[in-house]
C-alpha cells in the first residue's frame, strides 16, 4: 500500500510541468470564507484517513467516520465544490491538475503519519465529538487547521 501511495504521489508530481510545481501558489489572497473551506477540507481528509487507518488499532473508527460522512455528505460536497471553484479561479488552465496535486499531497501525508496509540485515540476522540456535536463540532475542530492553511495560502485578512 505504501508503494502505491508513493507511486501515486510521484505520478501527481510528474503530471505538472516542473515550472508549475515551483509556482503552485495562489495569485490572490483567500477570503475568510475560502480559508474556512480549506480548513474543512483538510480536516475531513485527516479524519477520513485517520479513521480508516486506525480501525485495526481502535476498532470502530472507520464506522464513526462513515456515519458522519453519510449524515453530512451533502455539506462536505458543498465545501468540495466551493474549493473546486477557488482552484478554477486561481488556475484557469490547470485547475484540476493543481487541485489533484494539492489533494494528493494531503492524502499522502495523512497516509504516511506513523500510527500510534495516541494518534488513534486522538482521532477516535475527535470522531466521538463530531458524532455528538455534528457539523458544529466538525467546524470547530477544523479551525485548528488554520496555521497549516496559512502556510499554503495568503489570507486577505491580516492574521
Amino acid at each position: 500500500m505504501k508503494s502505491l501511495v508513493r507511486l501515486t504521489a510521484a505520478i501527481l508530481v510528474l503530471a505538472l510541468p516542473a515550472e508549475a510545481l515551483a509556482q503552485v501558489k495562489f495569485k490572490r489572497c483567500l477570503s475568510d470564507t475560502e480559508m474556512a473551506v480549506e480548513q474543512l477540507i483538510r480536516h475531513g481528509v485527516f479524519l477520513r484517513e485517520a479513521a480508516n487507518r486506525c480501525d485495526e488499532m481502535k476498532p470502530g473508527t472507520a464506522a464513526k467516520w462513515k456515519a458522519f460522512d453519510q449524515r453530512f455528505g451533502p455539506r462536505l460536497k458543498q465545501q468540495t465544490d466551493k474549493r473546486a471553484k477557488l482552484f478554477q479561479r486561481e488556475f484557469k488552465q490547470d485547475a484540476l491538475k493543481v487541485r489533484t496535486y494539492f489533494d494528493g499531497r494531503l492524502v499522502t501525508y495523512h497516509r504516511n503519519v506513523p500510527l500510534t496509540v495516541a494518534y488513534c485515540e486522538h482521532a477516535d476522540d475527535m470522531l466521538d465529538e463530531i458524532g455528538k456535536r455534528g457539523w458544529n463540532g466538525f467546524t470547530a475542530q477544523a479551525k485548528v487547521v488554520q496555521n497549516e492553511v496559512l502556510l499554503d495560502y495568503k489570507s486577505c485578512q491580516p492574521q
